[in-house]
């Protein structure tokens, strides 16, 4: 055996003993550790928590996922590929969306208290769980087939003891079969969404999905009631079109001396169940779709905010505005960054200005740029083609 055979032996053992790889299992242990490169994948692999990225050598963050190799469709006597979806490689969960790891080095651990941390090299990014006193427990987390990742206090012989944390209580954006939508009355504790920033930034954004003390779902934009489903009724909220995915999800509502809460549970995970408050103010997924655009108070009903003023160069029509990927605007104006800019003030401020056909989102997609309608310019048109990747919003009616 040449040294260069005799030395890749060796790193790949010491390798294999010092890097234990979790992807074959469900369950980290005190003592181990979940790196860049390890994964967790529930017992039936419908799931999976992992650390991730957006294109960069660092992955800042992590999350849970369906684990979309493994979901299948049942079609007849045998299972089928489930196409992906918008949730198919989307994080359903994040574990420090405002706290990302700023090395290659994250990692997620579990002391001998039962602290559940995230690491990098430079100490703690975020403990998700802190134990009231420093007395030594048996511990572990496990990642189960709901989604749910749930720490655990063991006896010696591992059978459980009591649940010390679960990702469920604790909700980003989306909302997954047995997740809870509302407030535990007895400790205060509220189950709700909150939008990402955009697409690449998890942190938490302008819209939040609340179940308010009137037992009514509301949207809050930057804190103000942007927009209520009105009461249940009926098996359903009064302002919304819950559109079932088979006769195999249910709906709940429950409102006791103990909590108020929404949920809904399905039997099978044959697709990507999943209700996701999007950064645009929408509520998507399988199990609601709804294409909420605020124009005025009731308009669509629910709407509790004026955003969008009856102008004589606007027609109802414009909002939604369409989106794509056109560069044949001049530019007009841009504004100055704004971490608080999202894709509703942009088009709050584009709407205001009658010359303004178009926008887009800067810097990290904050911030804005508005663009006027012009003749067609060879030369700018040829200056533009390099942000032809941005995705520009424009009004279907303009006037002028």
């Amino acid at each position: 055996m040449g040294y260069g055979s005799i030395f890749l032996f060796i790193a790949l053992f010491w390798f294999s003993f010092s890097n234990p790889c979790y992807s074959e299992t469900d369950t980290l242990h005190q003592g181990q550790e979940l790196k860049d490169w390890d994964e967790l994948i529930s017992s039936n692999k419908v799931f999976c928590l992992k650390f991730f990225s957006f294109g960069t050598m660092v992955s800042p963050y992590l999350g849970v996922f369906y684990n979309n190799i493994q979901i299948r469709q049942r079609h007849s006597d045998y299972y089928q590929k489930k196409e992906p979806d918008e949730f198919s490689n989307m994080a359903v969960w994040v574990a420090n969306r405002n706290n990302p790891i700023p090395d290659i080095y994250g990692k997620l651990v579990i002391d001998v208290n039962g602290k559940f941390s995230i690491l990098s090299s430079g100490g703690t990014v975020l403990d998700l769980y802190s134990p009231t006193s420093l007395v030594a427990c048996n511990a572990s987390v496990t990642l189960l087939d709901s989604g749910n990742l749930v720490l655990r206090e063991l006896h010696l012989d591992g059978s459980v003891k009591r649940v010390l944390w679960q990702s469920f209580d604790y909700p980003t954006d989306t909302l997954l079969p047995g997740m809870k939508l509302g407030i535990n009355l007895k400790t205060g504790h509220r189950w709700s969404l909150t939008s990402w920033r955009n697409d690449e930034l998890p942190a938490v954004g302008l819209f939040t999905l609340d179940l308010n003390g009137t037992g009514q779902m509301t949207i809050l934009r930057k804190g103000n009631v942007h927009w209520t489903s009105g009461p249940w009724q009926n098996g359903q909220f009064k302002n919304t079109d819950l559109q079932l995915s088979g006769p195999d999800v249910r709906l709940f509502y429950v409102s006791n001396e103990s909590e108020k809460s929404f949920t809904y549970l399905t039997r099978t995970y044959d697709s990507y169940p999943a209700l996701r408050m999007h950064q645009y103010g929408q509520l998507k997924g399988s199990l609601l779709n709804l294409n909420l655009v605020c124009r005025s108070i009731d308009d669509p009903p629910g709407c509790a905010e004026n955003l969008f003023e009856k102008l004589k160069c606007r027609k109802d029509y414009d909002l939604p505005p369409e989106e794509n990927d056109n560069s044949y605007y001049s530019y007009v104006n841009e504004y100055v960054y704004d971490e608080s800019y999202n894709f509703y003030d942009c088009l709050q401020i584009c709407w205001s200005n009658c010359s303004c056909v178009a926008f887009t989102t800067t810097r990290n997609r904050v911030g804005c740029k508005t663009y006027g309608k012009r003749e067609y310019n060879p030369r700018v048109y040829r200056q533009e083609t390099a942000e032809q990747h941005k995705n520009y919003y424009t009004f279907k009616y303009h006037a002028g």
